[in-house]
């Protein structure tokens, strides 16, 4: 079967029976400035986000961008604070959260159409209003900072921010191969489960999403084994 890097995100509370084939390590890398872009430069979504454009609409979005943005636009921890405390009306939760921790979102990203927070498209607030210079670009912060080739990237240095796990899965639902990705402790949690299961042949991993803070987050637990008794890749593998 070819393998697609389908990613697997039910949605909330469906129960997916798995067999887990693969589990890899990630380190994530966060690039930032050495220099702080200057104000001017910025491009005319983060312009509108400092100017309080949208108003209190997507106010969560609008201040996760912002954070993003100054964080890997160079800018210090003191300096960025108080350029998103001026703009921003969201938690400070949310500078916490984004600043150097996170990507700033792509501009094909930031067009789509969002429910909420966290989900970054702020096509509904309609702070995107190209100049003659998006087009050369595919995120603010590459706007910001001048990088439009690779030698450009020579500007900033990479962070690491996380270490993530993808899980490469066999989904028993609909017979196809798919990758999850998690956290050092999702994976902690996980591995525990498969440890368990391997002395209970009748047993099945399943997968679902829970909602966390507002976010979904990967749950596994198991499970009798429901139906006619079939061989897992797991028991093979």
């Amino acid at each position: 079967m070819p393998y697609n890097r389908h990613r697997l995100l039910p949605a909330e509370g469906k129960e997916i029976p798995i067999s887990v084939q693969s589990i890899k390590r990630r380190e994530e890398m966060l690039w930032t400035a050495h220099e702080p872009a200057k104000e001017q430069d910025f491009p005319p979504c983060i312009k509108g986000i400092i100017a309080n454009a949208a108003g209190e609409k997507g106010k969560h979005r609008t201040a996760a961008i912002l954070a993003a943005f100054l964080g890997q636009t160079g800018y210090s921890r003191q300096e960025a604070k108080r350029i998103w405390s001026a703009a921003a009306s969201a938690e400070e939760r949310i500078f916490e959260e984004w600043f150097l921790k996170m990507h700033c979102p792509k501009c094909r990203v930031m067009k789509r159409q969002s429910k909420g927070y966290p989900d970054l498209g702020v096509a509904d607030i309609g702070l995107c209003q190209p100049d003659e210079a998006c087009q050369k670009f595919e995120t603010p912060v590459e706007y910001a900072c001048g990088i439009s080739s690779i030698e450009d990237r020579e500007k900033g240095t990479l962070l690491h921010i996380k270490t993530q796990f993808i899980v490469r899965i066999f989904d028993w639902s609909t017979g196809r191969e798919s990758e999850i990705e998690l956290s050092q402790r999702e994976t902690d949690t996980l591995e525990a489960l498969l440890a368990e299961k391997s002395g209970l042949k009748d047993k099945v991993l399943v997968y679902t999403r829970v909602r966390v803070r507002g976010k979904l987050k990967p749950r596994f637990f198991l499970r009798d084994w429901e139906g006619p008794r079939r061989q897992m890749l797991s028991d093979v593998l």
